[in-house]
């Protein structure tokens, strides 16, 4: 097994040991990694996706501090473009307007453009 370098101090300990949850909550890393959680909630408290994102990779946002707790990851500006991007493409779907054609011999829900979430829904409660 290859020593750790990096910042020994965020060390969990060894998954052969079978830590448990509250052993790896109490332990001085598990501690550290509560601080970043309190710092993203404050940081990103206002962002629509903290539920998910959490400020992005810990490691990322710790490296460039030297340890140190006091940012999140610094690619959270491509993180939120994403995430928006996503965010915006479901509520279109699922909440625009979805064309569906009606022919005579009506088979199902036909979208004038790719496939995509609603035309999957659809699909399943017409079976």
């Amino acid at each position: 097994m290859l020593p750790f370098v990096g910042m020994p101090e965020y060390v969990m300990g060894n998954v052969r040991d079978h830590p448990s949850k509250e052993d790896l909550a109490r332990s001085p890393a598990g501690r550290l990694m509560q601080q970043f959680k309190d710092h993203v909630d404050t940081a990103c408290g206002d962002c629509r996706h903290i539920k998910y994102c959490r400020g992005g990779c810990p490691y990322n946002a710790i490296i460039p501090t030297g340890g140190k707790i006091g940012g999140v990851d610094p690619h959270y500006p491509a993180y939120k473009r994403i995430f928006d991007d996503i965010s915006d493409r479901i509520n279109t779907e699922l909440f625009g307007s979805c064309e569906m054609e009606m022919t005579p011999f009506y088979t199902g829900p036909r979208r004038r453009d790719k496939p995509g979430i609603m035309s999957l829904m659809q699909k399943i409660v017409m079976k």
